[in-house]
C-alpha cells in the first residue's frame, strides 16, 4: 500500500522525567528564545500543514481523538529538526489491539496493528502528531538506515513544546523509546481481518511474523514504529505535548521528530 505523500511517528511514555542538558543534546535548541521570534513568519506554513494533515481526517479510528486535533508542531520547534534526508514510507497512525477474523464457522481474536490510518510528513521527517496510545509505523531504506545509525546510534530526544530551552525530558528506554514498539506478527494481520487489511497473512502468529520478516527482507526495507505512552496515575503535572526526534549525535541529523501528548487515559 503506497501513499503519495509518506509520513510517520512515536512513542513515549510514563517514566521519570527529569529535565537537563537540552542545549547539547538537542542540537541548536539553546535559541528558542531568538527563534520564538520567528514564530509570527511561520504562521502561513503551519496553517497549510494544518490543512494538509486534515486529509485523513474521517478515516476509521476509535482513538480519543485524531491526530488533526493535535495540529502541527510549531515552526519554531521544527526548525530545531535536521532531517537525515531517508525518505519516510508508508506512514501510518493507528493503535494496538484486539482484531477478529473468521475462521470457517467460528469468530476468531488476534492482537495487532489496528485502526490505521495514513499520514502526512511535512518538512521532510516530521510526521503526524500522536495522541496517548497512539503508535506511529513507518519504513526506511534499510541500507540508508543502517548507515545513519553507525558510530553512537541513533538517541530519543524530548522537550516540552511549550520550553524547550528548559532541557530535555528523559524518559526510560522501558517507557516506548525504543524504535521497534511494534512486534513483527502485529503487522501482518490474519486475512479476513475486520479491519479491511488486505496486506495480510494466515496462521498462527510466528507464521504471519515470518511473512513479514521475510518480505521487508526482500524489499531492503526497515520497519520503525513508536508508541506515545499513557501518563501514569499522579504524575499529570508532568504531561503536555512534548517534541521528540529520534537523533544521530555523530552527523547531528534526525531519521524523524513529532509532537505527542503525554496525558493520561
Amino acid at each position: 500500500m503506497k501513499y503519495k505523500i509518506s509520513a510517520v511517528a512515536i512513542a513515549i511514555a510514563a517514566g521519570t522525567m527529569v529535565a537537563g542538558g537540552a542545549a547539547a543534546q538537542f542540537g541548536g535548541i539553546g535559541s528558542a528564545i531568538k527563534r520564538e521570534a520567528d514564530k509570527k513568519k511561520g504562521e502561513a506554513v503551519n496553517e497549510l500543514d494544518r490543512l494538509a494533515g486534515s486529509k485523513t481526517k474521517g478515516a476509521k479510528s476509535n482513538s480519543v481523538a485524531s491526530n488533526t486535533d493535535m495540529g502541527v508542531p510549531a515552526k519554531s520547534l521544527t526548525d530545531f529538526t535536521k532531517c537525515a534526508g531517508i525518505p519516510l514510507e508508508k506512514v501510518t497512525i493507528g493503535r494496538l489491539g484486539d482484531y477478529t477474523f473468521q475462521q470457517g464457522f467460528s469468530k476468531e481474536k488476534r492482537t495487532g496493528f489496528i485502526n490505521r490510518r495514513p499520514g502526512n510528513v511535512i518538512r521532510d521527517c516530521i510526521t503526524p502528531s500522536l495522541q496517548a496510545g497512539e503508535i506511529v509505523y513507518f519504513e526506511v531504506d534499510t541500507a540508508k538506515y543502517n548507515q545513519l545509525r553507525k558510530g553512537n546510534g541513533l538517541k530519543w530526544q524530548c522537550v516540552k513544546s511549550k520550553n524547550p530551552g528548559g532541557g530535555t525530558v528523559k524518559l526510560n528506554d522501558w517507557n516506548g523509546t525504543s524504535p521497534r514498539y511494534l512486534g513483527t506478527s502485529a503487522m501482518k494481520l490474519h486475512c479476513g481481518n475486520d479491519q479491511g487489511v488486505t496486506d495480510c497473512a494466515s496462521g498462527k502468529n510466528s507464521d504471519r511474523a515470518s511473512a513479514y520478516t521475510k518480505e521487508m527482507k526482500q524489499r531492503g526495507k526497515t520497519g520503525i514504529s513508536f508508541l506515545a505512552r499513557y501518563l501514569e496515575r499522579g504524575n499529570e503535572s508532568r504531561g503536555g505535548k512534548l517534541y521528540c526526534q529520534f537523533y544521530a549525535p555523530d552527523s547531528g541529523k534526525s531519521l524523524v521528530g513529532f509532537e505527542m501528548n503525554f496525558a493520561s487515559r
